[in-house]
């Protein structure tokens, strides 16, 4: 392995998301290929078996058919980029879960892609069947008829497209999850040595996730299967055939007996089972290129087992500016290669504390700095921000003298009322600004949402409450929502608020934290004997400060929330697990350079009381003892009982070494002290031992 040579950057370094988003194309491509072979699978089977080498070899019409069907998982790979979320939803209570995944932007553009990507599919599999075509040909007897067929199937695709679409934004599948690992029980060498973030290979995982998908793939066909008839019958056979019609006019010679669908749907059993089957396919295409998208996806940011950064001329400035992203992806992935440096790259280690030549200061002080603003978000969602924080930087100039009187009205008293709004106003409002804005495919969803919610609950308001506080009155109707029988749907649950304050909200990322303890931890214990100049040491006390006060705040705020939750939190018990597994080590590691560097003792002691756990803590001190003490007079006269008592005996050697006389030994104090309500002993003891010694002098 060659030796990275910190040298003073003269220009900018590289941005990290250059280098990170090279890889990430590269894993793109992977998955791409796999979702080509699985567009090969769909076009046998949908294909014709008349010949059968021709139905599979790729440099034929078997692999034409196969880039017709990979578009479609192509644009679930576009929709999974434009929607790429790290960590899982935080959200407090299920209807804050269904208007974050529902009623956003978010949602119109997943339905959007799965219906494009469904119709493409349907329309690859159109053109390789003969039996769907657009009209179905007549003898010289009975003229050109519509072909109703095809129509039912896009119409079955629709109702897959949008079903799913439903089901990937309840389950995150945009969502990179990237695994915490406990703490071992045994702290031993190879213990430590292990990856923060366990992950299996690829293959495994997708062999752990084919029953799973087979299984979700046939449910959600066979519900669509169940549902499209109906819809089909009651709603819209009207409407698909007059498009349909309106569509095949220009291009067949279709009579007028087909302006509207006659009897019934030609739709058999065993056209239906051919449906369901290529709906199978069509679901289970989407649930492969999701898994292949996120598995190849959640992997460590090395290449050729190297760090991202190291491919670039400034590797640590290029890591720098990773851990400074504002991106969630960027910074995520950055600090998970800081926390790969600190576990591989000894040379690398070396490299960061030698990097001190820098205009911006030494290389590892701004790392740090980075790292300790994670840990300080997680306080500031805790105890809120800082009293210094909210303070303003300046206090503005008074531009005027305050006004005593307020401004006399200069309207004319005889003039008409403003006409009253109409109901309909509010909701007419937020579509002009729809209509009239510059990017209308993506509108104020969660805006209009809200104004929908307050404009019902003041329609709910019963008469005469108009006088009253509106407030006041939808804090009431709220509560009496929530105990309900259906109140359950907007209660949030304790576990659901600790997971959306300390992970974030409204997604939580624990990869990120677990990372930042780690490499500022296993870094700062390395600069024992890798530290050349001394810089990281000055940097421990900060961390020490910041690993305690997130700590006692997230076990205070989570002992507060605690009550009823079974469940649920195990990614925070994760953080506080390492954070104090993590402090316990700097402590143990620079015990003797904490007070020198600028810790203050009562610091120390407040780290030292974090790190116990709730076992190894002292039992408190009773407020009121159970027995009384008794007064002063009396353990006075005990104590002086007590030092009246024989004494104990002891042989004393002559000059010649012989044993002669015995003399008696005063008792020790200590021994006389049988209750914790005694007298100091200069106080009781002190006098009476003097005299005595004296006595034995005479």
């Amino acid at each position: 392995m060659s030796t990275v040579v910190a040298t003073p950057a003269t220009t900018p370094p590289r941005p990290y998301r250059r280098f990170l988003n090279s890889r990430l194309h590269k894993r793109f491509v992977h998955a791409a290929i796999w979702s080509l072979l699985l567009g090969l699978v769909n076009a046998f089977c949908l294909g014709s078996k008349k010949d059968l080498f021709w139905s599979w070899f790729p440099l034929g019409p078997a692999g034409l058919k196969a880039l017709l069907f990979f578009m479609s998982s192509l644009f679930i790979f576009i929709l999974q980029i434009a929607t790429l979320k790290v960590g899982r939803q935080t959200t407090t209570s299920p209807w804050a879960t269904f208007r974050s995944n529902f009623l956003s932007g978010t949602a119109i553009q997943t339905v959007l892609w799965y219906v494009v990507s469904a119709w493409w599919f349907t329309e690859a599999y159109i053109w390789s069947s003969p039996s769907l075509g657009w009209i179905t040909r007549g003898t010289h007897n009975t003229p050109d008829v519509l072909n109703e067929r095809p129509i039912f199937f896009r119409l079955y695709s629709l109702v897959l497209a949008v079903g799913y679409a439903g089901v990937h934004l309840y389950r995150g599948n945009s969502s990179l999850r990237i695994p915490v690992s406990k703490l071992p029980a045994t702290p031993t060498a190879e213990a430590r040595a292990q990856d923060t973030h366990p992950l299996e290979p690829i293959l495994k995982q997708l062999q752990r996730r084919a029953i799973p998908a087979l299984i979700q793939s046939a449910s959600v066909s066979g519900a669509a299967i169940v549902l499209a008839p109906f819809i089909n019958g009651i709603f819209l056979r009207n409407i698909l055939w007059q498009i349909h019609l309106a569509l095949a006019k220009p291009f067949f010679n279709l009579s007028r007996a087909n302006a509207r669908p006659i009897g019934y749907p030609p739709l058999g059993l065993t056209y239906l089972l051919h449906c369901l089957f290529a709906g199978f396919l069509l679901v289970m295409t989407w649930e492969v290129t999701s898994a292949l998208f996120l598995i190849n996806l959640n992997q460590e940011p090395t290449k050729s087992g190297l760090p991202l950064s190291a491919a670039s001329k400034d590797p640590n400035g290029t890591l720098l500016t990773g851990l400074k992203a504002k991106r969630d992806v960027v910074r995520t992935f950055a600090f998970w290669e800081l926390a790969v440096i600190v576990q591989k790259h000894k040379e690398r280690r070396k490299a960061i504390f030698e990097d001190i030549e820098r205009p911006t200061g030494p290389m590892w002080t701004q790392m740090v700095q980075a790292g300790l603003n994670v840990l300080q978000e997680i306080q500031v969602r805790i105890s809120g921000p800082s009293p210094a924080a909210m303070k303003p930087t300046s206090p503005q100039p008074a531009t005027s003298l305050p006004r005593l009187l307020p401004e006399v009205q200069t309207e004319s008293i005889f003039a008409k009322d403003a006409e009253p709004t109409t109901r309909g106003e509010w909701l007419a409002t937020p579509l002009k600004a729809f209509g009239s804005t510059k990017q209308p495919w993506r509108p104020p969803i969660e805006q209009t949402a809200k104004q929908v919610e307050t404009k019902l609950l003041e329609y709910t308001r019963p008469p005469g409450a108009d006088k009253a506080p509106s407030t006041g009155f939808v804090d009431q109707w709220i509560t009496a929502l929530k105990q309900s029988p259906v109140g359950w749907i907007f209660t949030s649950t304790n576990a659901a608020k600790i997971n959306a304050t300390v992970l974030g909200s409204p997604y939580g990322n624990a990869a990120v934290v677990v990372d930042v303890i780690e490499a500022l931890t296993k870094m700062q214990v390395a600069s024992l004997s890798e530290d050349t100049y001394g810089k990281a040491t000055p940097t421990v006390p900060d961390t020490v400060r910041t690993f305690t006060t997130t700590l006692s705040l997230i076990e205070g705020y989570v002992s507060q929330s605690k009550q009823g939750v079974t469940g649920g939190i195990e990614e925070v018990e994760i953080i506080i697990e390492r954070l104090r597994a993590s402090l316990k080590e700097l402590l143990s590691a620079f015990q003797v350079y904490l007070i020198d560097q600028g810790l203050g003792i009562g610091e120390l002691n407040q780290a030292k009381k974090a790190i116990q756990t709730a076992s190894s803590k002292p039992p408190q001190i009773q407020e009121k003892p159970k027995n009384p003490p008794k007064p002063i007079e009396q353990r006075t006269e005990r104590r002086l009982f007590q030092l009246e008592k024989p004494k104990e005996t002891r042989a004393v050697k002559d000059a010649a070494g012989r044993k002669g006389s015995y003399e008696r030994v005063p008792p020790r104090v200590e021994e006389a002290v049988t209750s914790s309500w005694t007298l100091p002993r200069n106080n009781a003891a002190g006098p009476l031992f003097q005299r005595r010694e004296m006595e034995q002098v005479r």
